[in-house]
């Protein structure tokens, strides 16, 4: 793998980080029923995140690499085991009003909004953007 390779890696698990811990993106977007991108969901959000990123065994292979550090990940822990191991109302992850309108859920939006503000502390300011600028979904539609 390439620097080139981690960088993309990076800027999409920052891009996946700013979705999944923002309340308004995931209001306006999934409850959106005008548009028919499917990425635009719990479900696609939750894919981009774990499957995409092919995060297995806690961060191994990117801590392994050096595509995140152990600071980064110090960072990122509670809010990443959180995130896996939530379970959706009615374990319906096509429900997007019910996750959004789930306790649990606001907790874990909560916890995650406190991660994104301490991991963008340390990072320099091109990924910082990645990870706190305001997705405007209707660009992707």
């Amino acid at each position: 793998m390439t620097s080139n390779d981690r960088n993309l890696w990076r800027e999409r698990w920052l891009g996946c980080i700013n979705e999944l811990t923002s309340l308004d993106l995931q209001k306006k977007s999934w409850l959106d029923r005008t548009h028919t991108n499917p990425h635009w969901s719990f479900v696609e959000f939750m894919c981009s995140y774990f499957d995409d990123l092919a995060i297995d065994e806690n961060y191994k292979y990117q801590l392994d690499k050096d595509w995140v550090t152990k600071k980064e990940y110090e960072i990122i822990e509670d809010w990443h085991i959180a995130l896996d191991k939530y379970n959706s109302p009615k374990k319906d992850d096509y429900d997007n009003e019910a996750i959004l309108n789930d306790p649990k859920w606001l907790e874990i939006l909560q916890i995650g909004v406190a991660t994104r503000n301490n991991l963008a502390k340390i990072l320099n300011d091109t990924e910082r953007q990645f990870l706190t600028e305001e997705i405007d979904y209707l660009k992707y539609i």
